[in-house]
């Protein structure tokens, strides 16, 4: 995985926006996207990225196509990562959040790990055998981050928030367990 790129899923986390959006803005050509990899999977740019999260963040009178919103990103003044801390489109529009989820988001690739020999693969926080997918339940139960550090300890805040994040953002694949069927009767 190349730094600085993410899958569609991420990008849909980072930026608010429904998958079903980007993968169509993708597939129009409207935002480019990187094949990398055996199996070819489309990455996005940061600056792909951040143009989901501006076309989310503007007021519902002024909409934005996602690919004029990664133009206007890549061709404006930027700072140092070659993307504006502001833009003026009828109003000052900040995109900070997402910088912040974009930043978790590479926390989280270096947080969490699958390891075959450690809980199967399921992926963990680094160092422990707490699996992202039991935080994000907690914290979808209405446990707040400060009950889960105080039953763990050994935990920081960054890494509740990480697997949290890579949880949202790597859903399981396949079938749910069970007999959905059951009640369709």
């Amino acid at each position: 995985m190349t730094v600085g790129t993410y899958t569609p899923r991420e990008a849909a986390v980072v930026s608010g926006v429904a998958l079903a959006q980007i993968q169509k803005a993708i597939s129009a050509r409207k935002i480019p996207v990187r094949a990398e990899g055996v199996t070819r999977r489309r990455r996005l740019d940061r600056t792909a990225v951040l143009a989901f999260a501006l076309t989310a963040s503007l007021p519902k009178e002024l909409r934005v196509s996602p690919g004029l919103a990664y133009r206007l990103l890549r061709d404006s003044p930027a700072t140092g990562d070659g993307v504006p801390d502001e833009l003026v489109i009828g109003g000052a529009v900040r995109i900070d959040a997402a910088r912040r989820r974009l930043a978790l988001c590479e926390r989280a690739r270096k947080l969490i790990v699958s390891d075959p020999e450690i809980m199967g693969g399921t992926p963990v926080i680094r160092g422990t055998r707490i699996t992202a997918r039991s935080i994000l339940g907690r914290i979808e139960a209405g446990d707040p981050i400060e009950s889960i550090l105080e039953d763990y300890p050994y935990l920081h805040r960054d890494s509740v928030e990480a697997a949290v994040f890579h949880a949202q953002a790597n859903p399981p694949r396949g079938r749910p367990a069970g007999r959905l069927w059951r009640r369709a009767s």
